[in-house]
């Protein structure tokens, strides 16, 4: 499954940095992500939990910073639910883009395999839950890094 769409933040394009490629303090704006402890570097661990339709998951995971460079990201995440055993593999690659000095469009790409119990529950469920965890990073994004209200933020799929 792909997932892809924008993000428009009333900050600059450091200050999104700084936060995108922190994944503790990143975290923090991702529903359902806990435990988060820096390994090495660029290594990762922590856990999810999500509901997908019916079945909740609660997944171990590993993520590696892959490509760190200014102003692109790519993030490899790996992880198997405790209950189901069923496993997630996702790419996530991001860019920042700014039009003014105080404002910046972070576009993303995010390449999601699950399998097991919850891949059975199907794409439109997945996808359906996904939106809604990218829909609470935007808010949350928007609201740390702009200090004031919220935006609109968009996605989209293929």
């Amino acid at each position: 499954m792909k997932l892809s769409g924008g993000i428009e933040i009333g900050a600059p394009a450091d200050q999104v940095w700084t936060l995108i490629i922190d994944p503790v303090s990143l975290s923090s704006c991702i529903p359902g992500v806990s435990h988060v402890r820096q390994i090495d570097e660029r290594t990762f661990e922590g856990s999810i939990t999500v509901s997908v339709g019916p079945v909740d998951g609660d997944f171990d995971f590993n993520s590696t910073l892959v490509r760190r460079e200014f102003p692109d990201l790519e993030v490899r995440l790996e992880g198997i639910d405790s209950v189901t055993k069923s496993r997630l593999e996702a790419t996530v690659v991001a860019s920042l883009t700014s039009s003014d000095p105080s404002h910046t469009g972070l576009a993303y790409l995010a390449t999601i395999s699950v399998r097991g119990r919850l891949a059975i529950l199907g794409e439109m469920i997945l996808r359906a839950t996904a939106g809604l965890i990218i829909a609470e990073l935007t808010r949350c994004l928007q609201a740390r890094l702009e200090g004031s209200g919220i935006g609109v933020g968009k996605t989209d799929g293929p």
